[in-house]
């Protein structure tokens, strides 16, 4: 089954159980999906797409759950953190710190003396697709490349 018809289906059961808060997050998930199947030709959107709209989606509420905290508005914060914990059901498992330390220094065995910074990023986050948080992989290249 699809990423999208597996939230579909979910969002299905929600509405039969009553659970709003999670079936008005699952049909906006579906929107932005559907949102980004507009800009594919027809039949060109692929799970990696789904997938990379969630990734998106749950990247935006982090920083804006963040900016709630910030101002000390913690019922909006809250809010966002359940539905950012409906989102993460459908995204894959983040890799750990000592996950992506092993395919970076495996990336800089490979390349050899001639490791730089950006080609080492450019193949751990092609390694890693959506996995890893960009930022987590800035700081454990710079640790391994001893910058």
């Amino acid at each position: 089954m699809s990423l999208i018809s597996q939230i579909r289906e979910d969002s299905k059961k929600a509405l039969m159980e009553g659970d709003s808060k999670r079936l008005q997050t699952l049909r906006f998930l579906i929107s932005l999906v559907e949102k980004k199947e507009l800009s594919k030709e027809v039949g060109k959107m692929t799970e990696g797409d789904v997938l990379s709209a969630l990734q998106s989606e749950m990247k935006k509420k982090k920083e804006s759950r963040d900016m709630f905290l910030k101002a000390e508005r913690n019922d909006l914060a809250s809010e966002l953190k359940e539905e950012m914990k409906i989102l993460s059901g459908y995204l894959p498992k983040e890799l750990g710190d000592e996950e992506v330390e092993e395919i970076v220094k495996k990336v800089v065995l490979e390349m050899g003396q001639g490791a730089v910074f950006g080609a080492v990023m450019g193949k751990v986050m092609a390694e890693t697709k959506g996995r890893v948080g960009g930022d987590k992989v800035v700081e454990i290249v710079k640790k391994v490349l001893g910058k």
